[in-house]
């Protein structure tokens, strides 16, 4: 039996071997200098600069031109490719009116910015709002702020969903009653104290179980009425008792408040 021959491979010269890397090589290095001078210029200052600001949302209390304002000094003139656009991210979300914002760009020239505010769901001490929506304590500018918003406060600031949540709660049970509440506090000892409008005190006491504060309010409301007593001449009512409360007059300056009960 005979063998196939193999075929005969003419081998490359070693010039053409040479200029055939040359060329590759080059083909690299022009490829290379394309490449680095397209990314210059797509960078450079002057090209496609930032001149354009879209600010989207439905805003209250946060006004268009501020946020045009802190986009055109972190971000005006820059090139809208190579900019960062998550420092513009993390400088308007520490506004204190911004709850949630999201940052674009949109070739050639702009940013787009999408804002959403929180919503004060309630007053938290002097200085800050409560937003239940994103469970969040913020502190604005209150100087020219007028709401009609329960004051809530805690000895932190991680309390205010709790709080707020007995609060509504409150809330709900005094809304058709000639009892309307004001502010609502949680101390350092987990007692909760109700100031009703007239700036009558409700001590609701400890929660040592869930529905206690609710139960001893309803207290309240079902027995003062029967009382002989004006509320408009109450300071306090402690409601600690298993049966009963107590009455602190405003009249009176005795240390040892008078007992009513129901």
């Amino acid at each position: 039996m005979a063998l196939a021959k193999r075929p005969f491979k003419k081998r490359m010269s070693r010039g053409k071997f040479l200029l055939s890397i040359i060329v590759f090589v080059s083909f690299l290095f022009a490829n290379y200098k394309a490449y680095d001078l397209l990314v210059g210029f797509a960078t450079s200052p002057t090209t496609f600069p930032i001149s354009r600001v879209v600010v989207l949302g439905n805003l209250k209390y946060i006004t268009k031109e501020e946020i045009v304002a802190t986009v055109g000094k972190m971000a005006g003139g820059h090139n809208l490719v190579s900019y960062d656009i998550d420092l513009l991210h993390n400088a308007l979300v520490q506004m204190p009116w911004v709850s949630k914002v999201s940052v674009r760009k949109k070739m050639p020239d702009t940013i787009e910015i999408r804002l959403v505010e929180h919503f004060p769901s309630a007053r938290w001490k002097s200085t800050g709002l409560y937003d239940a929506n994103t469970d969040s304590v913020f502190y604005p500018d209150m100087q020219n702020l007028n709401f009609s918003l329960v004051t809530l406060s805690a000895p932190h600031d991680t309390l205010a969903g709790e709080l707020y949540a007995h609060a509504y709660q409150f809330m709900k049970l005094t809304a058709k009653t000639p009892y309307l509440i004001k502010e609502v506090h949680l101390d350092a000892a987990r007692g909760y104290r109700v100031l009703l409008e007239g700036d009558v005190w409700l001590i609701l006491g400890r929660e040592s179980y869930d529905e206690l504060p609710l139960i001893r309010l309803k207290r309240f409301i079902l027995a003062f009425g029967q009382t002989k007593l004006k509320l408009q001449d109450v300071e306090y009512v402690d409601l600690r008792y298993d049966n009963g409360f107590a009455v602190g007059e405003r009249q009176q300056q005795a240390d040892v408040p008078s007992t009513s009960k129901p």
